[in-house]
This record gives structure tokens, sequence and C-alpha cells, in this order.
């Protein structure tokens, strides 16, 4: 009897550590490390303008005219499946594209706000004189209604193959009456080779779209940062307390006794502001411890020729004044308003001079601490 209940026993338990070993082990990750691993990365997707408005694909030949029969090229093209294609060949130096739909564009724009886009093909920029224009008008026909831009101020920034041109409306020369972005029916460019001896330039247009006008950076004039280049009345005098931009300010005192202060700084090369008469502005910080002080008198100048009084852009201190409090002024003074000198005032594209100079009422005050800091351009709101 016993030994039958041994041998139970044992059956017992070698079924038992056969089950045991017939089931499958849990280990424990041997990465302790917790991390999740990434989601899935998805599909790069192409983010869409709403504002965007296209005003001609450039597929085909359907309302297009140029030099000769209208060519649709279909290798490197820049959106869709075709591209307007020509060249000034030797012997030739004149070339226009002009695009004139059968129904007016309504681009959803303003005169403010608007942008028109495009691609521009030049196998070789250096071949383009610096002549022609940009066009777009409301009326189908030239010279009215019109927004131009023109090609030499382009000149600089084309590059051999494709150029995304991008054209603001606030930017545009006037012609004709005021244009209508509710009613777009003409596109032309046209432009010229340096003479008529030259290598073959071909040239071409893609993707003509109007948008929103995307915000245009600001431009430095200079920062204020260091006394280099600048003067003033006595040393120019960097002062790192209280300063609105940077690691300074330029910072100068018209002491009792005293009754004027200049700031002057001359930029070794031109700037080119990338703005223009029509959406141009200058901006600065004037700091002016004791506003009472002032005289209605001074002015604020930029220039492109080195010097003041030539070639001059400027603005009187005296209309600043009923807007100016003690402390921090951020001035903005729009191009279109300035007073410009007799030869046409500056030019926007070679800024290299500025000056600021002010006065007292009189000699007998207290002590009017002034400074600048962060000169710069921008965009006209």
């Amino acid at each position: 009897m016993r030994l039958m209940k041994l041998m139970m026993v044992c059956s017992i338990a070698v079924a038992a550590l056969t089950m045991a070993g017939c089931k499958k082990e849990k280990f424990k990750s041997r990465d302790t490390s917790q991390i999740v691993p990434p989601p899935d990365v998805p599909i790069d997707t192409v983010v869409v303008d709403p504002s965007l408005v296209l005003f001609a694909s450039a597929d085909d030949a359907a309302d297009w005219s140029t030099v000769g029969a209208v060519n649709i090229e279909t290798e490197n093209k820049k959106e869709g499946t075709g591209y307007i294609k020509n060249t000034i060949t030797n012997g030739n130096e004149f070339m226009q594209f002009i695009y004139k739909p059968a129904t007016p564009l309504d681009t959803k724009l303003t005169a403010t706000n608007g942008q028109f886009m495009f691609w521009w093909y030049l196998s070789d920029p250096s071949l383009v004189k610096a002549d022609g224009q940009i066009e777009i008008n409301s009326v189908g026909d030239f010279d009215k209604e019109e927004y131009g831009w023109s090609i030499a101020a382009l000149k600089p920034t084309l590059k051999a193959g494709w150029n995304e041109i991008k054209l603001n409306f606030n930017a545009a020369d006037k012609a004709g009456g005021d244009f209508n972005p509710a009613s777009v029916k003409q596109f032309r460019i046209f432009f010229f080779t340096e003479g008529k001896d030259h290598a073959d330039l071909i040239s071409g247009v893609d993707g003509l779209k109007f948008r929103i006008a995307p915000p245009m950076p600001d431009v430095s004039f200079d920062k204020a940062d260091l006394p280099d280049g600048w003067e003033t009345v006595g040393t120019p005098t960097i002062e790192t307390n209280g300063k609105k931009e940077g690691i300074g300010y330029l910072k100068n005192t018209i002491a009792n006794g005293g009754d004027f202060m200049q700031f002057i700084k001359q930029l070794p090369a031109p700037l080119n502001t990338t703005f223009t008469e029509n959406n141009g502005q200058f901006k600065f910080w004037w700091y002016i411890s004791d506003v009472s002080l002032l005289k209605a008198d001074g002015s604020i100048e930029m220039t492109s020729s080195g010097k003041s009084d030539a070639f001059e852009s400027a603005w009187d201190i005296a209309p600043l004044l009923p807007t100016l409090k003690n402390g921090w002024n951020e001035i903005k003074l729009d191009f279109s308003t300035a007073i410009k000198t007799g030869d046409g005032g500056a030019n926007y594209a070679a800024v290299d001079h500025f000056r600021i100079f002010f006065f007292t009422t009189g000699k007998d005050h207290g002590d009017l601490i002034t400074g600048i800091d962060d000169l710069r351009f921008g965009q006209k709101p």
C-alpha cells in the first residue's frame, strides 16, 4: 500500500514537471531604458497658401503671344506640363511674353496686400540689359490701370537658370489709373540684350500666380553696438545699460551751456534696403531724457551720396515733437513722406549715410541725455 502511494506521488510530481516544462517562460525585457519607440514619420505634405491664385500655368499656347510663334517646352519646366520658351538669337536684342486671358482674373487681393509671382528662365543673365519691365493691368492694354516693376531693379538678383520672381503690389510703379486686383486682364514682360552681337539668350516663363504678400524682413543699417564709423559731438560713446537691442546704444548729452547734438554714420559700402519709395520705411530708436527741452528744429537724413545734402531723403524733427515721450521712442519714417533734395533724393538701393541733428530750446537747461539704437529699414504697413 505504501509502495502504491509512493508511486502515485512520484507520478504526480513527474506530470507537474512535464507541464511546467511545456509552458513558455516569460523573461523581463533586457531593454531597461523604458524608451517608447517613435511613431511612424508621416509622409511630408505640401502646405498650400490659401490665398494662392493661379493666373497662367503656361502649359499651352492659348492666350499667349511672344516674338514669333509661341513655343511650349516640356523639358525642365517648373510646374505643370510645360512652359513658354523663346530665344533672342545673335543679331537680335528684344524679347517679350504677353498673356491675355479670355476671362479676367479676380485675385481676391487688395492693392496693399497682393504679390505677383512667376518663374523666369534665363540662360545667361549677364546678357540682359538694365531696361524693360514686368507689367500686369486690369484693362487689357498697355500703360492703363497698370502695375509695373523694372528689370533694372531685378538684374542684380538674377542667376542663370530659373528665377522665382516675387513682386509686391505696393512696390509697383503705377501707370494710367488705379489697377484693379479683382479684374486682371493682361501680363507682359519685355526685356533686351545689351546689344545685337551676343550668344543666344534662351528665356522662358512659367507658373504665373497671385498671393497675399508675406511680410518682408527688416534690413539693418546699423545696430549702434560699436563706435566704428560713428561721428558725434565729441567722442562716440557706447552705453550698455538700457539698450533697446544688441549689446549697447550710441549715447551723448547736451550739457548745460550747449544747444546742439548730432549722430552721423557713414557705411563702408552702399546698402540695398530692398524697399522702394512706395513700400519702404526707415526705423530706429531715439532716447530723449526730457522732450520738453527739444527745439522744433533739426532733421533726420538718409543719403546715397556719402554726405549730407546730396541725394538725400530727410524728415524734419518738428512734426515728430508732439508724439515724443521721455525715454525711448521708436521712430518710423515712410520713404514716401521724405523731403528730397533737387537731385531726386536717396537711392534706396544704395544708401550709405545717416545723420540726425537737433537742438535744445536754449543753452541754459538741465543735461539732455540722448541716444540712438537699432537703425533699420522695413516694410511700410
